[in-house]
């Protein structure tokens, strides 16, 4: 009786460690998988940029209005807004803001680390309203979201104001080049966001990587 108790507590004891095993390769196999397919994104390059440059192909310029109290005016990277609007009222409310930045360079090499000087410009801003304004800057892949960077953007500067702090700065961002490739395009975008309310003006600059 003591030997068959024994055997059957030992089959138990086998078929448990075996489960068990069987639950840690499944593991391992899922984990595996994940890192591989979503770690990195579509076409992009793990392998670090060791030579070559990005060059700097073309820049190009988009409005987007979204509330329409804007009124841009742009003189080569100076570019000013006036947001206005009469509340119920009739009181004229007013954000009258300025940006100028230095021009991106011409060719960047992967891995540098590189500065751009930016400067915000706080003509009026006659309102007791919390109404945003600024200019942020940031690196993506060609062709993202001009208004929202990504999980892979990487961040070169952020000046933010409102209606209790909008002295004007002087801010120099800091930022290290992209070492891989953000997709198979070999391209990348250096964004220039400057905004009022929800109202922006963005200045896109596209690189591509020549080796």
């Amino acid at each position: 009786m003591k030997n068959r108790k024994n055997i059957i507590g030992n089959s138990l004891l086998i078929v448990l460690v075996t489960f068990l095993l069987a639950a840690l390769i499944f593991t391992l196999q899922t984990f595996g998988q994940e890192v591989s397919n979503d770690n990195y994104p579509t076409g992009a390059g793990i392998t670090e940029l060791t030579s070559g440059y990005w060059v700097l192909v073309d820049a190009k310029t988009n409005v987007y209005n979204t509330q329409g109290l804007t009124t841009w005016e742009n003189k080569s990277n100076n570019i000013s807004g006036e947001y206005t609007w009469k509340d119920f009222l009739d009181i004229v409310h007013t954000v009258n803001s300025g940006f100028k930045w230095e021009n991106p360079p011409q060719t960047m090499q992967p891995g540098n680390f590189l500065n751009i000087e930016a400067k915000y410009v706080n003509n009026e801003y006659s309102t007791p309203s919390k109404i945003p304004t600024g200019i942020k800057m940031f690196i993506d892949r060609n062709g993202a979201n001009a208004l929202k960077e990504s999980v892979e953007s990487i961040e070169i500067m952020r000046v933010a104001k409102d209606n209790k702090h909008n002295n004007s700065e002087v801010k120099k961002g800091f930022f290290v080049v992209p070492k891989t490739l953000f997709d198979e395009s070999a391209k990348c975008d250096l964004v220039v966001d400057c905004f009022i309310g929800q109202d922006h003006y963005v200045t896109t600059y596209t690189y591509v990587y020549q080796p």
